[in-house]
């Protein structure tokens, strides 16, 4: 099986008292348990690696252009289904969606705790 964005809202659930949850205002429609990312114009859009990524996190919920909603920035996250529990899971090309590959500019979102939960765990970019 192949790590999928579970695409039922309503089994997004972080492990509230092991994550870190911020709350975000959207500048693209997002759906819940997408990668998301914050942009130089202060939106989270849904990330996507044929760009560069510099921070990440995962959508707790969904919402249209100017919604604040939650974001998983640090912590465990049921919200995929057919992970291998303990790869590492990377921002994919395909905007929102996680992968076990990297995508054309690399991007760890963190690793599989299960083949549904995620620790979000973004890698640190170093900037010169």
């Amino acid at each position: 099986m192949t790590i999928a964005r579970n695409t039922n809202a309503a089994a997004i659930k972080p492990v509230t008292r092991q994550c870190v949850i911020i709350r975000g205002t959207v500048g693209a429609t997002v759906e819940a348990g997408e990668a998301v990312t914050l942009q130089s114009d202060g939106f989270w859009d849904p990330a996507i690696a044929t760009a560069v990524v510099k921070n990440a996190g995962l959508a707790v919920q969904g919402g249209a252009v100017g919604d604040e909603i939650d974001i998983v920035i640090l912590g465990e996250i049921e919200c995929v289904t057919g992970a291998t529990p303990g790869a590492i899971v990377y921002v994919s090309d395909t905007a929102g969606e996680p992968a076990e590959t990297a995508g054309t500019k690399s991007f760890v979102l963190g690793y599989a705790k299960s083949t549904t939960a995620l620790i979000v765990m973004p890698q640190t970019v170093a900037f010169s």
